[in-house]
Formats: structure tokens, C-alpha cells, sequence
């Protein structure tokens, strides 16, 4: 009788609620085939809150962004084996390519299964030939399926519905798969039906701008840093890395040349007490996880802010979450190790580049962001004239400064219009409040350059930064002169914005002011000076020109590209490596002049071929107001000229 109601309530028996980590701790094994050492798993205190938010049904969204021996790959192992037996769910994997499914499968998913015995009683079928036990595809008894695909096939991401999916070592995928979107995008459409969706995405950081694993995390509702008390002044802390000359973060001593390695220490931020590597284990297991926005966990449960007082307030679970963990925290490895496999690596920009991913979890910034100015100062060359042959169009960018102004003249042409030559840059002394600086300014935009051709060319548009203290005289400056193009404009550093946007007149001079966006322009600069041979979007540079000397190539040079973490997020910003860097502002607006201007390069290219015309005087810098009936033949002939697209005046004053 008793057998027979057992057998009748054991429908109705259901395991006691467990977390991820709880149930990992009790139940979970690490197989000899692919662990350094064979024996229970307990989880590390870092681990609990990344275990959990893995089983959080209330966290659909997780992010990791790691270092190699942080153990992730163990911890999807536990997640696999926490939602077959103990949350009873479907689930799907990707690896990034086929083969990379098939050794997962063989090296982890199958020894797992024997070795985790809550696991295996679910596995009637271990290590026998069974149509629920092949190379890709795992069925349990209590009808619950595993799948293990490869990543780079769509059909792989096609008609399969679960409720939790993993992309292993993320940033290893393509980026578009097969052309009909990314590996997230497409995998986690598997999961929408599901009561509880969950996608867990994990992988050590690539190259900056295209790292997978960085752009997923990017979108995440809260970004997660391991905080952790020092032991002697209890000041909260993200481990950092440091080197020999730093004043905190992992630190070694160093003999001259010799670097010890093995005294590697951390130094406090708050008491710049050394640390020894033996303190870790404490000081993780009293650490927490904080988010820029306030955000607090330890478990990965339960979330809280700090209220009045320090007290906790709890607060709702994110829907989406990114964690970030490099190997300082590990205790795996040691802070010397860490030290030493830096030393042998900065030899090497190869095993440098292997060391910033694999060991402190960051993307790997190409060299070029940061540009030499020496290095463009010697490629300076000898132009045949003022302006050489494939240059057609000439633009000017203006910087004001409270003594001063400067002004670079650039000459663009090419086959596609984004070649460009240096052609003048001149400082102008004196005072911008007073109107004799501008008229000196005025005559050199007027000023007519030499083409190789024998024509001679003038500056087509002008684009004049507002900022500094003299706005008022950049607006009459300009407004006095728009029918010769010179444009007022205003840098922005907003966030991917155009180059230049649509002009505004709410100004005090209700002028067309035009708003630029300056990291995109020094962006494409960037990325134009490191091309190394001439041809498109190469950049030339004179010699013997005054004002084109090596002071100017350090402004030029004056800034690099950095990542930078803004709420969590990562964004490319530019950061001032030097104080001055006129050469390269005045880069910037001769380009958005260029942009405003809008010119027809090969128009202008097929015009300057031929034979120059004595009669085909430029149009009168300055004319006086025509009639309305002689305004609009003006209008038609100058819509008639070749040269610029849409008409000889630009479309932003139509």
C-alpha cells in the first residue's frame, strides 16, 4: 500500500526551489576530461550572482564579458544541468562553428552528463547508440532536449523553439550570418514563445568596434563590476590593473631592467596599502556587484540600492544584465602570473594583443588609434604647383581663439573625391573682438592659388567655428559674406551624429548655423591618415610651405581614440594627448565645409582639363542686390553650371 501511494503523489513532488548556484554546489561534478582538477564544484563568490542570473527567471537577458579562467565554461555546464533536472526546460546552444558544437558535445556535454548523477539518472541511453543521444542532440527521460549547433549556418538558427539559448565565446561568430542578421539577433527569436525566455551570452572580448560580445552587452539595462573591500581600510574597490609605475591596482617591484614578477602585490586606491594575493579570498567573498547606475547585488537575486543612511532598498531585477569579470579575480591564477605573462607579452604586439583579451577581458585597441606626428611630417612631399592636378575644389577651416586666428586651406579631388592635399595653413594675430583680424582673414580667403593646370582656384566655402568668446564676430563675419559660402558652424560631441546637420537660424544674428559632429569627422581623419599610399582617401601634405612644420603635425596628432565606459556601456571617445590642437580643429571644419559645399568632382575635374577660357571670368566676390527678374536668369544660369551638384549654390540656402 504504501509502494502504491508513493507511486500515486509522485506526480505531484516537486524538487525544492534551488538557485542556480545552490544547485550547482550540490549537485554539480567536474569530469576529469575537462578540468585540472577532478572533484566537486563549489562556486567562487563571483560566481554566485553570474551562476544565478543565469537561472533568474526574472533576468531574460545575460551578458558576460571575460577573461579566460574565470570559469564560464563550467558555469554553462551547471546552467545545462541546473535546467534539465531542476527547472526542466529546452535548450539550445551555439559554438561558433560546427566542429566547435561536435568537440563541446564530446569534451563537456557528455561527461558532464555521466559525472552528475541527478543529471544521469536522466540519461537512460549514456554511452550507448541511441537516436536521443547523438553528436548534436540530447533528449532526457523527462522529455526535456539539449541542442548543440555550430553557428555560422542560418538553418542552425531555424525552427526550433526552447526556452533558453547560450552563444559560447560570442565574439568568435560572424557578425551577420549569411546576410540575414546577427548570431542574438537570429538565435534569440527561438526563445520568444517561451514562459520564461532566457539568452545567456558569454566570451572573451577581440578587436574594439566589432567584438561581438562587447556590442551585445552594450544594450544591457545594468553593467555589473565586481567590487571587493581591501582588507585594511575596507574601501570598496574594482580590482584594476596597474603595472610597475602605477599608483594602485596590481603592481611588481623592478631592478633596473629586471622586472620581479613574482612580488606582485595590489595597492589600494583608498590607502595605497599593499595587498598580498592571499588576501583575495576574502576580500572576494565580502565583495558585491555594483552598477554605474547605483545597482546593487550580491547573489544575483535579489537587487538594491543604497537609501538614506546606507541602508538597502530593494529593487526590481533587471530584464537584462552584463557582467564583467577579468582574471584578478581569479583563484586559478595569481596576480604574479598575471604580471609575468604581461612582461613576456609587451614584447610582442601579437601576444600583447592575446594578453589584454585572455587575461584582463578587454577589447584589443589596433594600433592607430593613437597617430605619430612625426611619422606624417616625414612623409611631407613637393607638389608641382600650389594645387596639384587631381585636386579641383579648394575649402577653408577657421578656428577662433581668444588671440588669434587660424586657418587651413585644403584642396580635395581624386577619383572619388576624398583624396586630399594640404594646401595652406596661417595663423592671424591680434584681436577677434576688432574687425581689422577679420579683413586680414577675409584677403587670404580671397586669395587666388595656383593649379597645376595654369588656371588659378579660389576657396569654394569656409566653414568658421562659433566657439570661444567671440561668437558675436564669427556671426557678422559670416553673415556679411554667405553669398562667397562661409558658413557659421558649432561642434557637437554627441553621440553618432552626421558630420553636419541641418542648419539652424536660432541665433542671435538669425544666421544658418551649422551643428557638426566632431567625433565623426576626426574619425573619418583618423582613419584617412593611416592610409599608406596615395590613392583615395589619402592625405598629402607640402613641404616647404610655411606654417606645415613639425609643431603643426603635433597638434595634427594632438588627440587619440580611447574606450571609455559611459554607464556601463563602451563608447569611443576622443581624449587630448596635448593642449594645442588647432591643426587638427581646422581639419575638421574644412571638411564640413567640403560637406556643406557638396561639389561635383568630376564636373570639376572635366572643367579644369580643358583649356583655360580668358573670358570665363569667376563670379564678382561681392555684387550688388540684382532685380528680381535679373535674380532669377542668375538663378537658372547658375543651376546650368557645372561644378557643383544640384547648382552653383549649394541646396542647404534653396
Amino acid at each position: 500500500m504504501r509502494k502504491a501511494i508513493d507511486a500515486g503523489l509522485k506526480v505531484l513532488r516537486k524538487p525544492e526551489p534551488q538557485t542556480c548556484a545552490e544547485w550547482a554546489d550540490a549537485n554539480f561534478y567536474l569530469s576529469p576530461e575537462s578540468s585540472y582538477t577532478q572533484g566537486r564544484w563549489e562556486t567562487a563568490p563571483f560566481q554566485v550572482a553570474i551562476l544565478n542570473a543565469m537561472g533568474n527567471d526574472d533576468i531574460r537577458e545575460v551578458n558576460l564579458v571575460k577573461s579566460a579562467r574565470v570559469g564560464y565554461t563550467k558555469m554553462i555546464l551547471a546552467a545545462i544541468g541546473y535546467f534539465v533536472e531542476h527547472k526542466q526546460r529546452n535548450q539550445l546552444l551555439w559554438q561558433p562553428t560546427d566542429q566547435a558544437a561536435e568537440e563541446f558535445m564530446k569534451q563537456h556535454v557528455d561527461p558532464m552528463v555521466r559525472d552528475v548523477r541527478s543529471v544521469r539518472s536522466l540519461a537512460p541511453w549514456l554511452e550507448k547508440k541511441h537516436k536521443d543521444n547523438t553528436i548534436n542532440y540530447k533528449r532526457f527521460s523527462n522529455s526535456r532536449q539539449l541542442m548543440i549547433k555550430g553557428g555560422k549556418s542560418a538553418k542552425n538558427y531555424r525552427e526550433k523553439s526552447v526556452g533558453v539559448v547560450y552563444y559560447d565565446e560570442l565574439s568568435s561568430f560572424d557578425p551577420d550570418i549569411e546576410k540575414e542578421g546577427s548570431p542574438v539577433v537570429l538565435g534569440d527569436k527561438r526563445v520568444e514563445g517561451a514562459a520564461f525566455p532566457k539568452s545567456i551570452r558569454g566570451s572573451t572580448p577581440k578587436l574594439a568596434d566589432s567584438c561581438q560580445i562587447s556590442l551585445a552587452a552594450e544594450d544591457a539595462e545594468a553593467h555589473f563590476h565586481r567590487f571587493v573591500p581591501c582588507p585594511k581600510c575596507s574601501h570598496m574597490q574594482r580590482l584594476e590593473w596597474g603595472g610597475p609605475d602605477s599608483d594602485f591596482g596590481i603592481k611588481w617591484d623592478r631592478d633596473g631592467d629586471t622586472h620581479r614578477t613574482e612580488t606582485a602585490y595590489y595597492v589600494c586606491a583608498g590607502c595605497s596599502k599593499k595587498i598580498d594575493n592571499r588576501m583575495l579570498d576574502k576580500m572576494d567573498s565580502n565583495g558585491e556587484w555594483r552598477s554605474d547606475t547605483g545597482l546593487m547585488t550580491l547573489d544575483g537575486m535579489r537587487f538594491y540600492r543604497r537609501g538614506k543612511r546606507g541602508a538597502e532598498v530593494l529593487t526590481e531585477t533587471p530584464e537584462t544584465a552584463a557582467f564583467y569579470i577579468w582574471a584578478a579575480y581569479s583563484p586559478w591564477t595569481t596576480w604574479a602570473k598575471i604580471a609575468k605573462d604581461f612582461v613576456a607579452a609587451s614584447r610582442d604586439p601579437i601576444k600583447l594583443k592575446t594578453w589584454v583579451n585572455t587575461t584582463r577581458g578587454e577589447q584589443w585597441e589596433e594600433q592607430g588609434s593613437k597617430l605619430e606626428g612625426h611619422s606624417l611630417y616625414m612623409r611631407r612631399e613637393h607638389y608641382p604647383a600650389s594645387v596639384p592636378q587631381k585636386a579641383v575644389v579648394l575649402v577653408a577651416g577657421v578656428d577662433t581663439q581668444d588671440d588669434r586666428l587660424e586657418a587651413s586651406i585644403w584642396a580635395f579631388g581624386g577619383e572619388y573625391g576624398d583624396e586630399s592635399w594640404l594646401v595652406s595653413h596661417d595663423i592671424f594675430w591680434g584681436d577677434p573682438g576688432r574687425s581689422e583680424l577679420w579683413d586680414r582673414l577675409d584677403d587670404y580667403l580671397m586669395k587666388p592659388w595656383e593649379h597645376e593646370s595654369g588656371t588659378t582656384l579660389r576657396v569654394a566655402a569656409t566653414a568658421v567655428d562659433t566657439g570661444g568668446h567671440y561668437t558675436d564676430s564669427v556671426y557678422k563675419f559670416c553673415k556679411n559674406r554667405k553669398n562667397r559660402r562661409i558658413y557659421a558652424i558649432k561642434g557637437s560631441n554627441q553621440r553618432a551624429m552626421p558630420l553636419v546637420s541641418r542648419p539652424s537660424k536660432n541665433n542671435k544674428a538669425k544666421i544658418n548655423l551649422f551643428s557638426v559632429g566632431t567625433d565623426t569627422a576626426k574619425e573619418l581623419i583618423f582613419g584617412r591618415l593611416h592610409i599608406p599610399d596615395p590613392g583615395p582617401g589619402y592625405v598629402h601634405f607640402p613641404v616647404g610651405v610655411a606654417g606645415v612644420d613639425e609643431e603643426y603635425f603635433e597638434q595634427l596628432t594632438s588627440e587619440k581614440r580611447v574606450t571609455k565606459y559611459i554607464k556601463g556601456r563602451p563608447v569611443k571617445v576622443f581624449e587630448p594627448i596635448r593642449k594645442r590642437n588647432e591643426a587638427l580643429d581646422t581639419f575638421v571644419y574644412a571638411l564640413v565645409a567640403l560637406e556643406i559645399l557638396n561639389p561635383n568632382f568630376k564636373k570639376l575635374a572635366e572643367r579644369l582639363a580643358e583649356e583655360p577660357d580668358p573670358d570665363d571670368e569667376p563670379p564678382p566676390t561681392e555684387p550688388e542686390r540684382p532685380s528680381k527678374s535679373a535674380a532669377k536668369k542668375s538663378t537658372r544660369r547658375a543651376r546650368r553650371r557645372p561644378g557643383h551638384k544640384g547648382g552653383y549654390v549649394q541646396s542647404w540656402r534653396n
